[in-house]
């Protein structure tokens, strides 16, 4: 509808495009929308909020991750302050360049405690984001400056402990089917390799 808007500049005012819903089940949930027509990164600030009060555990799964400076920065001080922060990849992705990029941010984030987790069976298009067991965020939000700024996105926040508890046992079995590449075993990577992920992380903002 806020599409149409923009397009027509006419509004919609039929009562029954918004029903009054019937409360069920006794999870509280939220939607969070972002994109370029809000004032701020609505998705890329809440995930830095989260991750910056996390206190035991943060779960990141996403197809694509370029972010910015901040949000490796979050990653970086939870880990570097006890939290456990796992990040979930695919190994496999569909995008090469974007691959690269990607795993330009590895060395950084595996040198302050970050475990990276890369599944190996196929492409994972999940994206999802679990603190401390309490709270969980599932969406269309990748991890990248393309989402953060520039997508129109949708994401729903949840605050209920036996959903997080849900998708970490989901967490676990992608785990079981992961690669976890070391510090060391990564600082070990060919030049070439390096090379390659340095030039593609130069044009991160275009991914």
């Amino acid at each position: 509808l806020s599409d149409r808007y923009t397009k027509t500049g006419v509004a919609l005012e039929e009562p029954g495009l918004f029903p009054e819903l019937e409360r069920t089940g006794s999870t509280a949930a939220q939607v969070l929308p972002s994109g370029p027509e809000y004032r701020g990164q609505n998705q890329q600030e809440l995930m830095v909020t989260w991750l910056c009060t996390a206190r035991k555990r943060a779960v990141i799964t996403t197809p694509y991750f370029v972010p910015d400076e901040i949000f490796v920065e979050a990653m970086t001080s939870a880990a570097h302050r006890g939290v456990e922060v796992h990040l979930v990849v695919s190994r496999h992705n569909n995008h090469r360049v974007t691959q690269l990029a990607e795993e330009s941010f590895y060395e950084a984030l595996l040198g302050a405690g970050v475990t990276i987790h890369r599944f190996r069976p196929r492409f994972l298009h999940a994206k999802s984001v679990t603190i401390d067991g309490a709270a969980a965020i599932i969406g269309s939000t990748n991890i990248d400056i393309r989402s953060f700024a520039l997508n129109e996105e949708v994401s729903l926040l949840i605050y209920d402990p036996a959903v997080v508890s849900g998708l970490e046992a989901w967490h676990a079995g992608l785990f079981a089917d992961c690669e976890s590449p070391t510090a060391e075993s990564w600082g070990a990577r060919p030049w070439g390799r390096r090379l390659q992920q340095n030039l593609a992380r130069l044009v991160d903002s275009l991914l």
